[in-house]
């Protein structure tokens, strides 16, 4: 299989077997936009500070499939993660996000990685369904590197952090594996060599928190 951005990882791991996830489950919603804002930083393409977001380059090839969510912090000026929280899981259309999760699973169709599957009364409702031997082929990888000896990516660090702040750890990885796991990112916090892990915890803890501050305001 080949190589996949972080988002593309976490949308396989992350959507039900209908290719889409609850409107209910606000942890993993926010944690598919923080997963994709990751890809861009990563790719050098925005920065994170103050709790805004700002672009600071171009939108690689690569990741042309986060164009909606670039298009929409391309302004000029930085903009708010609470303000991208809003119009992505807190929106009374939820466009914004559909076309993100769209674009996602899109991406990955033309591999074999992920399946259309139409649905709706006149067949107007599509959404991608991943091959369940790609998300196994996802999470041997991870397995991989926080079970075995050896250095941890910062892709596999961040995956990692997105399943587990987004309770999704339980449905791959057993208690035992869930502790070792806990424990190894524990000690990637406390080591020079992890500042970048340590950044990525923070910001999606604050886009968590965030979020449990709209819900508030919105209910």
């Amino acid at each position: 299989m080949r190589d996949l951005s972080i988002s593309q990882e976490y949308y396989l791991c992350a959507v039900n077997e209908k290719g889409s996830i609850s409107s209910f489950a606000a942890e993993k919603l926010v944690c598919l936009v923080a997963s994709a804002l990751l890809d861009m930083k990563l790719a050098d393409c925005i920065e994170i500070e103050n709790k805004r977001v700002q672009v600071i380059g171009d939108l690689p090839e690569e990741l042309s499939f986060l164009d909606s969510l670039y298009d929409f912090i391309h302004v000029g000026k930085p903009v708010k993660v609470e303000k991208i929280l809003e119009e992505y899981t807190y929106s009374m259309t939820d466009k914004r996000l559909k076309r993100l999760m769209a674009d996602l699973g899109r991406s990955m169709e033309e591999d074999g990685i992920t399946k259309e599957v139409v649905s709706g009364l006149f067949g107007g409702k599509s959404s991608y369904v991943p091959n369940q031997e790609a998300v196994e082929l996802v999470i041997d990888k991870v397995r991989a590197e926080m079970l075995e000896e050896g250095t941890v990516t910062e892709e596999v660090a961040a995956l990692i952090v997105l399943l587990d702040i987004s309770k999704s750890m339980k449905y791959y990885f057993s208690k035992y594996e869930q502790k070792k796991i806990k424990e190894k990112l524990e000690r990637l916090l406390h080591d020079p060599s992890g500042k970048m892990v340590k950044g990525m915890v923070d910001y999606i803890q604050t886009m968590m928190t965030m979020s449990a501050i709209l819900l508030t305001v919105y209910n």
